[in-house]
């Protein structure tokens, strides 16, 4: 179970106790026994929704793993300021998706730039340039990989423990985005791209791209 959870974890079920507590001492009433249901169907989305499993993560310097659980929503080639000539691969994280968010490489972190904005849906066209994320930059001595935690119209709360400087190893477990939302990964243009669109990808399992 993933720690960033358990606040939401201990106030559903607090909630979940309580109503409990009430239709039991109204006698099982319809009227408490709904509301009481619902909040159990709740803890138990919550509990689901935190999960995080262990992982088998084989690591690789010339390989580019996914950083997140979802689905390839979109490949396209990009100019950017830190990779240089670079391809873009974007991910959307469904609400049912594990959302613990690895490493993609490993290296030194060179930046991280948390970007304040607005809370569009994550599958909205605009959504990376205008949506609040929190974004880093990686380097080793192969190459330089960007990747961005990007916030939605119910994920607003993005967690990220990365510093400036620090060394990360690939797959190393880094934040979350709470209840769904996109990644974006900005690889070299000359790493192969592994993926297609539509493709479903797990998080430091999934090789999204392979620099030789």
């Amino acid at each position: 179970m993933a720690r960033e959870g358990y606040s939401n974890i201990a106030i559903v079920l607090g909630l979940t106790l309580i109503l409990t507590t009430i239709t039991f001492f109204n006698g099982g009433s319809l009227y408490w026994k709904i509301p009481s249901m619902l909040s159990g169907i709740l803890l138990l989305f919550t509990l689901y929704f935190f999960r995080d499993p262990e992982r088998e993560i084989v690591s690789n310097p010339h390989h580019i793993l996914s950083p997140g659980d979802g689905v390839i929503v979109e490949i396209k080639d990009v100019q950017d300021d830190f990779v240089g000539e670079a391809t873009l691969i974007t991910m959307f994280l469904s609400p049912l998706n594990v959302h613990i968010n690895r490493v993609p490489i490993s290296g030194k972190i060179a930046f991280v730039d948390y970007k304040y904005g607005a809370f569009k849906a994550a599958f909205a066209e605009n959504a990376s340039e205008v949506n609040e994320k929190s974004v880093v930059g990686l380097e080793n001595n192969l190459m330089k990989v960007k990747f961005s935690q990007i916030a939605g119209a119910l994920a607003r709360r993005i967690i990220n423990y990365l510093r400036e400087a620090d060394e990360v190893t690939q797959g190393d477990r880094y934040g979350l985005i709470k209840f769904g939302s996109r990644m974006d990964v900005v690889i070299p243009r000359a790493a192969k791209i592994l993926v297609e669109l539509k493709e479903p990808v797990r998080g430091g399992l999934t090789v999204l791209a392979r620099l030789d």
